[in-house]
């Protein structure tokens, strides 16, 4: 997948602020991994632990060069802060190259205003839109998101995504409660 086609697009945050979505890019990885941190350590709707995030900005710089990532969009101010990212890596067998698997967060700060949203939506217009050199699409976005983390899963639904099964006691949460966590899909077919 390509990066080529997306034309950058400012939107209004609902507190006033604005961003531009744009196509990630190399010199992203500095402001990905504070946007990273901020998320991880907020503790909301997350599955890892601050401790278990790269070291160091070289070490996230490699681990995002070797992800597979192959569409990601980023939320930037004016000022160059990344306050969002959504991305889409697609499987990489042939007989399921149509399925991408969807990331996304948004800086604590940001979240409750629209990002999320405006996020989501564009990529998945890209991703509906996208066609690869030989013609191959993306026909379905999948993600994995946490039984409790309702305004995720508000969004998702809103978008047309719907729950495909659950994995029971997935997460075990800072309190030491276990939590339910749900695939959920889109189909564009």
């Amino acid at each position: 997948m390509s990066s080529m086609s997306f034309a950058p697009v400012t939107v209004h945050l609902s507190d006033g602020r604005r961003c531009t979505l744009r196509a990630a890019a190399e010199g992203d990885d500095a402001g990905l991994y504070a946007l990273e941190q901020a998320i991880v350590r907020a503790r909301d709707g997350v599955v890892k632990y601050p401790d278990e995030l790269p070291p160091d900005l070289a070490a996230y710089a490699e681990k995002r060069a070797n992800s597979g990532a192959a569409f990601a969009l980023v939320a930037a101010q004016d000022d160059g802060e990344l306050l969002g990212e959504a991305s889409l890596v697609r499987l990489p067998f042939r007989m399921l190259h149509h399925v991408a698997v969807l990331g996304m967060g948004v800086h604590p700060r940001a979240q409750s205003r629209g990002l999320g949203r405006a996020l989501l939506t564009h990529l998945l217009a890209w991703a509906r839109d996208h066609r690869d050199l030989d013609g191959g699409r993306v026909l379905r976005v999948e993600l994995y998101t946490r039984a409790d983390n309702h305004r995720a899963l508000a969004l998702y639904h809103a978008l047309g995504f719907r729950l495909e099964g659950t994995r029971r006691a997935f997460v075990l949460r800072d309190d030491g409660a276990l939590v339910d966590d749900h695939m959920m899909a889109l189909l564009f077919a």
